[in-house]
């Protein structure tokens, strides 16, 4: 979509802003008529509006005179009906006046040189077919889109008026008619063209004129449904005068024969497909002397190509799909010498001829023939970089095996039986980063094939340092430790079998295991060296007992999930000294074992997530004490936490309380540098929970997400507070939205979510710095105050609200956010709102 930009910046939801820029300029009203005549037909002040009414009626040209007669006006909402809307009444302008510069209107109106023309909008079809002229009007805009699919038998005489746009460059036609305009070549400035025409009789002489096309797609069905290939067009002889021609596409044809077919000398880019009953290509394919990309698919008669193929010289990229008759192929084409990418995929060709040295950069083996091929010629692929094996074993072994790939940089490997001598000597290729094993993966019967294969490669286990090396889905599969890279950096080990730790170190930076068992977790412990483990409930250890002193290597430990035994907590601690990050997921059936926690301080650890606690406050009293550098702190699903312990964290700057009803106070907590505090789903955290927070002064970011019910109000403290970031929600309670938000001048975030039968308060329309905000959920029983025009939000999330009371149009809540409505809820909020929440 091509958008238009105006030169003075011209804006109709600013009209008293745009009016006076107009005003100001050379030359007004005369070079200004249309912009007048958009501020008279939208624009909400009477004095603006009068003053540009007079302007059209006694001065501007006959044209706009006209148009002005209709009584339509241009809406000032935007959401997604209302650009047809806007559509609509351009179109009821023209229709009252066939001089009127529709395209200059739409520009003004609509922002876009783009214009779309498609069944889903039926008025607007509509006025198209009740006065076809209307298109032809809209001369100047740069990408037209139509589709004819199943539409009205009288919109054919809209399509005839295509040739009138010369300023096209990019047209999409979608049809289902036999005959498409005559005067194509009328479209000089066009560069890229898709034609999608199953009822096509014949190829007009004007779209080979088109000297300036640059991409032709034509298909002979529509791409979505059964439609059978056109029957109709069986000539593309007419393709060779497209002489500016870099990307072709052509398929759904039913021709047979394509070879006294000459293509543009000119083309880059080539696509054959659906020509299921073609047996010959155009016996020149191979002398484009430019062609890098060729692309067939969906030939199920063609068994051979044309002898020219051996002789291109600057082929790219070959990919052959569903070719399934096609079983020898020149490896001089395949392999030629700058091909970089091969694809054959449910295609088992088997190359022959002498194999060139190819500058071949990545290859998927779908069939073992060629896999055997390659590896038997493998010094004519030094180039190879990227494989991807996804078939059965070769009958035979090969002379060559993986190894003789030295530039071999990522991996893909689908399990199978009898396969692994091709990964004899990998270490031998040094520059090896990623490995992706799994399960072949049966489409057609939605499962895994091969499952049973049981035994992991072990040929990776010479391999000295891997970045990411994942396995998964391979419910057989038995993976010893032993047979791991002895350093990898990034470790995924998901839906297998089971993990059998063996007596080789082996090192990772992180190792992530879901779905699968470990046999032995002290074992594992005891020979991997890891800064972080992240392992899912299957490997829980909460009724055993690790013994830390026989970690290897424990400093090596930067991040750990401690599911043990917290009795031996302070073994932990101490062994594991340079910890930064620690989540204690607690027995929580187990009283006596939460109570019984005792703590060794830990000067390095910064990090601390305490889960499913229920015990004595005092435990967790003592665990603060002994974690005094801590910046972030995270309580999770506790209970027993009434109040928080008395404690003083001087370096802490983020506290979570996440679903832990039973916490009710925090006044014991000293946090001097608290930056961010957060609370989630914790139903007894209330008013005087709130006003020692407000006395934390350093505060950033308050997030403060269903709370007790009880709560009838805010403490207006909080308004004293330095927030960028402050949230609420009144979600099944009859708590009010505070004026006193108003002023807070530091935010540049407010979330005032679920809030039922009560007023936006007008104070709120007075934080002009604010750039993003939250109404979801509301439910408002006032008019939302005009002030509020005056914001210049970025973001809006209005999703599931409601507005009621008088004059209660979108357009007052469009004003709210600049005219940049999002309708979504606030999420992916650390990425898209930086709210490090």
């Amino acid at each position: 979509m091509i958008f238009a930009k105006h030169e003075l910046g011209f804006n109709f939801y600013e009209d008293e802003t745009s009016f006076e820029k107009i005003k100001g300029c050379e030359n007004y009203p005369e070079n200004f008529y249309y912009e007048i005549f958009v501020l008279a037909k939208s624009t909400k002040n009477k004095q603006i509006r009068t003053e540009c009414a007079n302007i059209i009626k006694k001065q501007a040209p006959e044209a706009l005179q006209l148009a002005f007669k209709s009584r339509k006006k241009i809406t000032l909402i935007e959401d997604s009906s209302s650009f047809n809307k806007k559509l609509i009444a351009i179109l009821e302008y023209g229709i009252l006046s066939e001089d009127l510069d529709l395209c200059k209107l739409y520009t003004l109106v609509c922002k876009r040189l783009s214009l779309s023309i498609t069944y889903s909008k039926k008025e607007v079809v509509q006025l198209f077919i009740d006065t076809p002229r209307l298109l032809s009007q809209f001369n100047g805009i740069k990408e037209l889109t139509i589709s004819t699919s199943r539409q009205k038998e009288g919109f054919s005489s809209v399509v005839n008026n295509i040739t009138q746009l010369t300023s096209l460059e990019k047209l999409e036609l979608e049809i289902d008619y036999k005959y498409i305009p005559e005067e194509l070549e009328r479209l000089v400035n066009l560069k890229k063209f898709i034609l999608t025409a199953p009822n096509l009789v014949w190829i007009p002489l004007g779209i080979t004129k088109l000297k300036a096309l640059k991409t032709l797609e034509f298909r002979g069905s529509f791409p979505y449904g059964e439609d059978e290939p056109n029957p109709n067009i069986v000539n593309f002889t007419w393709l060779k005068e497209l002489t500016s021609l870099k990307h072709l596409k052509i398929g759904s044809f039913t021709v047979q024969d394509l070879s006294d077919v000459e293509l543009p000398a000119s083309l880059k880019e080539l696509e054959f497909f659906r020509l299921e009953n073609i047996t010959a290509l155009p016996e020149t394919l191979g002398h484009l002397p430019k062609l890098k990309k060729l692309r067939l698919s969906g030939m199920r008669e063609l068994e051979h190509f044309p002898a020219s193929v051996s002789e291109f010289k600057t082929l790219e990229v070959l990919e052959v799909i569903h070719l399934s008759k096609l079983k020898k192929v020149p490896d001089s084409f395949i392999f030629g010498p700058n091909i970089k990418r091969l694809l054959g995929l449910y295609t088992e060709f088997i190359p022959y001829g002498e194999t060139p040295v190819t500058k071949l950069k990545r290859i998927v083996f779908t069939h073992p023939e060629l896999l055997s091929f390659v590896l038997d010629n493998a010094l004519s692929f030094t180039n190879l970089k990227e494989i991807e094996i996804i078939c059965d074993a070769p009958k035979r072994r090969s002379a060559h095996t993986l190894s003789a790939f030295k530039k071999l940089k990522n991996l893909k490997y689908k399990l199978a039986h009898h396969l692994e001598w091709v990964l004899e000597d990998i270490h031998e290729c040094k520059k090896l980063e990623d490995v992706f094993i799994s399960g072949i993966y049966n489409g057609a019967d939605a499962e895994i094939t091969n499952a049973d294969v049981t035994n992991f490669p072990q040929a990776f286990s010479r391999v000295k340092h891997l970045q990411t090396l994942r396995v998964q889905s391979a419910k057989a599969l038995v993976l010893n430790t032993d047979y791991l890279p002895i350093k990898t950096d990034s470790l995924t080990i998901t839906d297998i079998k089971v993990i059998e730790p063996g007596v080789e170190d082996f090192e990772v930076n992180h190792i992530k295991v879901v779905g699968t068992p470990i046999t032995a977790l002290q074992k594992f412990y005891s020979v991997i060296r890891a800064k972080k483990i992240t392992l899912d409930d299957v490997n829980s250890v909460k009724n055993e007992t690790l013994d830390f002193d026989n970690f290897k290597d424990p400093e090596s430990f930067k991040d750990f999930i401690f599911n043990s035994n917290v009795k031996d907590l302070d073994k932990a601690l101490k062994t594991l000294c340079n910890l930064q990050s620690l989540t204690i997921d607690f027995n929580k059936d187990n009283a006596e074992q939460n109570n019984g926690l005792t703590a060794y301080t830990h000067h390095n650890l910064k990090n601390l997530t305490i889960k499913n606690f229920n015990g004595n406050a005092n435990v967790i009293k003592l665990l603060l004490e002994h974690t005094p550098h801590l910046e972030f702190l995270e309580i999770y699903e506790c209970v027993g936490l009434a109040d928080l312990p008395k404690v003083t964290l001087n370096k802490l700057k983020t506290l979570k309380l996440f679903y832990s009803d039973d916490i009710q106070s925090i006044e014991n907590l000293t946090v001097p540098n608290i930056e961010l505090f957060k609370v989630l789903s914790c139903d007894n955290f209330g008013y005087d929970a709130m006003v020692t927070a407000s006395h934390w002064k350093t505060l950033k970011f308050l997030w403060l997400e269903s709370i007790s019910r009880d709560l009838e109000t805010y403490p207006e403290t909080i308004a004293d507070l330095n927030l960028d970031t402050f949230f609420i929600d009144g979600f099944l309670t009859k708590r009010q939205i505070p004026k006193w938000i108003g002023r807070m001048k530091s935010l540049r975030v407010l979330g005032i979510e679920q809030f039922y039968y009560c007023p936006l308060p007008e104070e709120l329309a007075e934080l002009t710095q604010l750039k993003i905000m939250s109404i979801r959920g509301c439910d408002f029983t006032e008019q939302v105050s005009d002030k509020f025009k005056n914001l210049n939000l970025e973001d809006l999330i209005y999703r599931y609200s409601k507005f009621n009371g008088n004059n209660m149009k979108w357009s007052k809540f469009y004003a709210l956010a600049g005219n940049k409505i999002l309708k979504e809820d606030f999420d992916n909020r650390d990425e898209k709102y930086n709210l490090y929440c």
